[in-house]
């Protein structure tokens, strides 16, 4: 199937966690304290959303982040552990990167110059058209 996105979950997964390694390796060396460390992580995790602008995407990167975060910056030694802080990590990161695909998500509905304020347009499906293989719709502006 192919998908209609510029890029595909197939590539933006895989790259938004090979960020968040990254973002791991960077705050690692750079941060000293645990707390400031989630923190950071939270922050690059957010960027890491704004880059991928899809939301699966940028959840996966919160997961990994998490996963990364817990086992190497809270814990030593890549041990993972599941406490409430640990769980209010996970919703942390997660949420960062959801946020930061949002930010990059483009507004539904935008009014044109020429459209009197308090009017917006939206397209109505009036009917669907076989051509082909591929279905297109006519609408009504």
């Amino acid at each position: 199937m192919v998908s209609r996105h510029a890029t595909s979950l197939e590539l933006l997964i895989p790259g938004a966690a090979v960020m968040a390694v990254g973002a791991v390796v960077v705050v690692a060396v750079a941060v000293p304290e645990v707390s400031e460390r989630v923190a950071a992580m939270a922050g690059l995790t957010a960027l890491i959303g704004l880059i991928v602008r899809r939301p699966v995407a940028a959840g996966a990167a919160g997961v990994i982040g998490w996963f990364l975060t817990t086992g190497f910056l809270v814990n030593g030694l890549g041990e993972l552990t599941f406490t409430s802080a640990d769980w209010s990590r996970l919703a942390l990161l997660t949420g960062a990167g959801l946020v930061g695909a949002a930010m990059r998500l483009p507004m539904p509905l935008r009014a044109s110059a020429r459209v009197p304020s308090g009017v917006v347009r939206v397209p109505v499906v009036t009917e669907y058209r076989r051509i082909g293989r591929f279905v297109h719709h006519k609408t009504l502006s």
